[in-house]
This record gives C-alpha cells, structure tokens and sequence, in this order.
C-alpha cells in the first residue's frame, strides 16, 4: 500500500500497522502515520495525524508522568525529613529495639523503589517522544512495542513491589493497634496474600512480549490486582480510624469533654485519615477509570506510585518526630499516653523521665484531684480499672500506658 493510496476515511477502520518491527499491538491498531506531504489539510498543519483519541491518551500519559514528577518531590523531602527524624529518635534511646533499625531501612527500601520508577519513567519519556518521535504510530505506538523491555518492566516492577510494602505497612498498623487480635483482621491478611498473588501473575502477564498494561486479554489479572489492592487499602484505614475513634469516646465518656480534646487520639485518627487515607482514593481514582477503560487511568496510574510511597513515610515521621499540635487544630504529641497515681508518685522522677521518653501525662485539675481524694480507695479503683477496660489497656502500678 502506498501513502498516498491511503484514504483518510479508511484510517479509522485499520487494524493493524505494519512497522519495522512487525505488528503493533491493537491497542494502538488504529494508528497509521501519513508522510508529510500527503497529510489532508487540517486546522493545524503542524499537529499530528492520529486519530483523537490516541492524541488523548498522549496527553493523558504526559500529565500523569508530570504529577508524578511533583508527588516524587513531595516524597524526597518526606523521605529526608523521616530520615532525620528517625536518626535523632535513635540518639535519645539509650536502648535500641529491633523496630529503630527496620524503619530507617524500610523507608530507605520504599523511596528507592519510588526513585527507580521516576527515573525509568522519564527515561521512557524521552525515547517516546524525543529520539524516537518519528516511529510509524507515534510515541504510543513506540511505548507500547517496547512494553515487554527492561524500560517499562522494571519500573512496572518496582511499583508492584512498593504497592506490597505500602500495604503490610498499613496491615502492620492494624495489628498494633488491635494488639494482635488476629481474628479481626483475618480478612485483611487473606486479603494482602491475594494481592501479592495476583501483583505476581499481572507483572508476568504484561511483561510478556506483544503485551501491555490494557491488552485485550480472556482473563485481565490487572483488574483483581488493582480491586484488591484498593478494597485493602479502604478496609484498613476504616478498621485503624474506627478503632482510634473508639479510643477517644471512651476516654471522653470518662474524663469529660474538656479533657478529651487533649488526648492524643484524635491526632493519631487524623495522621491515619491524612496518610493512608490519601493512599486509598488515589488507588479509587485510578481503579475506577481504568476498569472502565478510560485514558484518565494514565493520569492517576504515576501518581498513584508515588502516593504508595508518600503515605507510610508520612506514618513513619510523624510518630518518629512526636510532634504536638494543640486541641485548636486536633492533635496531639504521636507517641504513649500514660496517667498517673495521685498517691504516692515521684513527680520528679516522673517528669525527668518523660522528658526523655516523650510521653505525654494527663492529669485532672486540682479541684477534681481534691474532690477525688476524699473519695473512698475502693471506688476510685473501681472506675480507674472500668476505664482501663474499656480501653483494653493494661494496669501497672497505678499506672497505665498505651504504646501507638
């Protein structure tokens, strides 16, 4: 066939393009690319002669690299903020926990992965629309024969990989604060094995050669993968913020309203709200399209990546720093709450000794700490021990703490 036998009309019709290479996947199928001079005339002489809607999804893919771009920003002062934080955390410990040194590395792990994805992803940017700008098809036709090499699959990788690590962070935030009750999150652990299954067999799947991420396939793992991974990502900061929302209540029903909004809870629901929340919509905001098989997919797809990375080191720092806001904005210090006895106790010792763990002390005013005195021993344990209950706490000596 020659260029200029080519009717305009015909192009839409066109299945497949015959390139150097061979046959281009169908997804790109429609597109055929005219020389210079046989071009129709057209509005803009200098615009492309592709069919709309691959000009659309050119578009799309060049704003979602963007955005990931300035989310990759964000995530690199995050990453040397939590960094720091965590280095300053350990040099206040005279006693060091296995947790001090899997966190640096963890966060270390994550960004890297988030790097390697950025930096692969440009990369494939400029080949798509720089040095080989002129491949029969357009840049989409050039990305997609390539899907299958080293340039898009370790970046595919890297993000299913980072997507994993996010999501046992988060399921690993839900047994902490559940103190490792098993049977309440048994789902979401039947649910994190699924996803790590079918993130396996989607990676093989379009790594393959003459596939991509929106092949046409009898069975598309993208789809249970991309499902399962978001409906994950929803359950566990529902089942976190309920169960810090819990916390609140019932220490508000004990201590009164004016006291409740000093409790660190409401923070740590906001932190939850802030962080993982964030996770879930962007992974809503891209399953939603690209089950549909829309082109806006490309744009959440990038960013999604780096969000995954975003929000558990947002987790990670703001607990490391232990950082204080007051009851105006909702927050409090990230770190244990603990009461003490007003009988007995070495307020001094105390103090010096919260002053180095970060522990932040409630106490009552003084006309309910007198009013409380003169009250008989047996009822003032009764309600100490009722509150330590309804909070599933433990009690030590006249004192309880909850480590979060």
């Amino acid at each position: 066939m020659q260029w200029k036998d080519v009717d305009v009309d015909e192009l839409e019709r066109l299945q497949v393009i015959e390139c150097t290479q061979g046959v281009v996947p169908e997804y790109c199928s429609p597109l055929l690319a005219l020389h210079h001079t046989d071009r129709p005339p057209m509005s803009n002489p200098y615009a492309p002669h592709l069919p709309p809607d691959i000009l659309w999804l050119e578009r799309a893919t060049l704003l979602g690299d963007c955005m990931s771009q300035i989310a990759f920003g964000a995530s690199f002062v995050i990453f040397l903020q939590t960094m720091y934080a965590l280095y300053q955390n350990q040099n206040l410990k005279s006693n060091r926990s296995h947790l001090d040194y899997i966190l640096p590395v963890y966060t270390f792990i994550i960004f890297a992965l988030g790097t390697a994805f950025i930096g692969m992803d440009m990369k494939s940017l400029q080949l798509m629309f720089i040095d080989n700008r002129e491949y029969p098809g357009g840049p989409t036709a050039y990305s997609l024969s390539k899907y299958s090499s080293a340039i898009t699959v370790v970046p595919n990788a890297c993000s299913i990989v980072a997507g994993w690590l996010a999501d046992g962070f988060l399921l690993y935030r839900c047994l902490v604060i559940f103190h490792l009750k098993l049977y309440i999150i048994a789902l979401p652990i039947l649910m994190y094995l699924g996803s790590i299954s079918m993130g396996m067999i989607f990676l093989f799947q379009i790594s393959r050669p003459s596939a991509n991420l929106w092949s046409e396939t009898s069975v598309n793992f993208g789809i249970p993968y991309f499902s399962l991974s978001a409906s994950l990502n929803v359950l566990l900061t529902l089942l976190i913020a309920a169960r810090l929302l819990l916390y609140r209540r019932a220490l508000r029903h004990a201590l009164g309203p004016d006291h409740a909004y000093s409790i660190p809870y409401a923070s740590i629901a906001a932190m939850i709200v802030e962080s993982s929340m964030l996770y879930a919509v962007s992974s809503l905001l891209f399953i939603g399209p690209y089950g549909a098989k829309s082109h806006i997919s490309n744009i959440f797809l990038p960013v999604l990546s780096q969000v995954q990375i975003i929000a558990p080191m947002l987790i990670i720092f703001r607990v490391a720093t232990r950082r204080a806001w007051d009851s105006k904005t909702g927050t409090a210090p990230m770190t244990s709450i603990q009461f003490q006895s007003r009988d007995g106790v070495q307020h001094s010792t105390r103090d010096d000794a919260d002053k180095e763990t970060g522990v932040t002390q409630l106490r009552l005013p003084p006309q309910e700490r007198d009013r409380d005195r003169r009250t008989e021993g047996k009822k003032q344990g009764t309600n100490i021990s009722g509150l330590s209950d309804s909070l599933g706490m433990s009690l030590e000596s006249g004192s309880w703490r909850e480590e979060v």
